[in-house]
């Protein structure tokens, strides 16, 4: 006699409700499917509750306050300049509020996904269970994302820290901060608390900062961390914390010396490592080194069950987190599958002037072999420059022995916007000489690009 087997309860379920997940589930109940999301968290992950969106309001407000302390400069006086954090918070907990994140589930459910507000665990490779109940589907989208590696240090979990997500929401500034990890996000909050009068130590257990840039990068965003007195310690590990008063001690060691430095909190931005607390085991998923194992569609071990954003990589970006989230359910439900392209994507710090890159850095090309010419011009030629009185920074271009662009670094102010017209150079393969020869509007921070690519050799 034959069974018929019941129907799964869902086309698709989704665990994760940011990046990786968000752009999947709207995709995929235009193609007509039945969709669930499970999310325990705060709707919409870490971007716009405690990353990118907050992070960015405070740096906007501490570039007001800073451009505040100097305005009689530009003829502007202004008395009695003071710093109201409360309402700093307040402005933060305004942009977060306008992401719509806060009626994030009605907009989830009005665009016909089920969104179910519970851990989801798998039970078996078409079943998860979450808040006692058992749900079905066909294929599967895991977009857990990230959470932050805490580094082994004695006495570390006794002693407390915060990170990314308890910083975005103090009440007040800590008088000293230590930030251990120089990469974007400790650049960001070394930024932040700094311009709110926070006595800001940077330790990186590497050689630089912003590791994956090229050096002129990482030198002068360190040279201009220290005029704005942080303490910026490379090549320093903490190896120990303990409780002294009200202080943290922290001891750190550089080769065979050790110091000992009080703060009064400690914020830990040593990267990331993907969230696997959904029992992969029971769904057939299988690692490698605590990373989820994927094919070049974004496909796991278990031909129905698809990845996107952080947890998957290789950059932990939103962008890419929606990018991803696109094609993981084009690849699930169509025949013909898209590969993701990660040549062309744009890194940005938005510390103060901003840094931005995109395609290959000059330690790259050197690592794979490829002969490369560059081009670099300072900030402070431009009559922009000048206007704003905004002199530090540089625009440098890369390109490869035929000239063709394949890699750009900017520090300036808006580098996040100047990135995109290199991006786009180096993903329709021009030469740095047909940037050179474009016109660029003067004065605009963007005639850098035109006048880097004119030095190229």
């Amino acid at each position: 006699m034959l069974f018929k087997r019941k129907p799964y309860d869902y086309d698709l379920i989704i665990i994760g409700s940011g990046a990786g997940g968000s752009v999947g589930a709207h995709y995929a109940t235009s193609l007509g499917k039945k969709v669930a999301m499970f999310e325990k968290g705060a709707i919409g992950g870490e971007c716009p509750n405690f990353a990118c969106v907050p992070t960015k309001a405070l740096l906007h407000a501490a570039e007001v306050y800073q451009t505040a302390q100097h305005t009689k400069l530009f003829g502007v006086d202004v008395e009695n300049i003071s710093l109201n954090y409360h309402a700093v918070k307040k402005w933060k907990d305004l942009v977060v509020e306008r992401t719509g994140t806060s009626h994030g589930k009605e907009a989830i459910e009005k665009s016909g996904v089920h969104l179910v507000a519970e851990k989801a665990h798998f039970v078996s490779p078409h079943e998860v269970e979450a808040g006692g109940k058992i749900y079905s589907a066909a294929k599967f989208l895991i977009a857990t994302g990230s959470e932050v590696f805490i580094p082994p240090i004695t006495g570390l979990d006794e002693v407390g820290y915060i990170t990314f997500k308890e910083a975005v929401n103090l009440s007040v500034p800590p008088k000293s901060l230590l930030i251990f990890g120089g990469g974007a996000v400790g650049c960001e909050f070394t930024q932040i608390f700094t311009s709110f009068g926070t006595k800001v130590t940077l330790v990186n257990r590497s050689g630089k900062l912003l590791g994956k840039e090229d050096p002129e990068v990482a030198d002068l965003v360190e040279a201009l961390f220290k005029n704005q007195g942080v303490t910026v310690l490379t090549n320093m590990m903490p190896i120990k914390v303990e409780k002294k008063g009200d202080k943290k001690v922290v001891h750190l060691q550089r080769k065979d010396k050790e110091y000992f430095l009080e703060f009064d909190e400690i914020l830990i931005a040593t990267g990331k490592v993907p969230v696997l607390d959904f029992a992969p085991e029971k769904a057939k998923i299988k690692l490698d080194k605590s990373r989820i194992r994927v094919n070049r569609y974004l496909q796991t071990s278990a031909p129905h069950i698809y990845v996107a954003g952080d947890i998957v990589g290789p950059y932990l970006f939103t962008h890419t987190g929606y990018y991803q989230s696109y094609i993981a359910v084009h690849n699930i439900f169509a025949r013909k599958k898209i590969v993701p392209e990660y040549k062309v994507v744009p890194r940005c710090v938005f510390i103060n002037p901003e840094v931005a890159s995109v395609g290959i850095s000059e330690q790259e090309a050197e690592e794979k072999g490829i002969k490369i010419k560059k081009g670099i011009t300072a900030i402070a030629v431009l009559g922009r420059a000048n206007t704003a009185n905004e002199f530090d920074g540089f625009v440098k271009v890369i390109t490869d022995k035929n000239d063709v662009l394949i890699g750009a670094s900017i520090v300036s102010p808006r580098a996040g916007e100047m990135i995109h017209e290199l991006a786009l150079a180096i993903k329709l393969r021009v030469k740095a000489a047909e940037l050179a020869e474009m016109i660029h509007a003067y004065p605009t921070y963007s005639e850098a690009v035109k006048i880097a690519c004119s030095l190229v050799e």
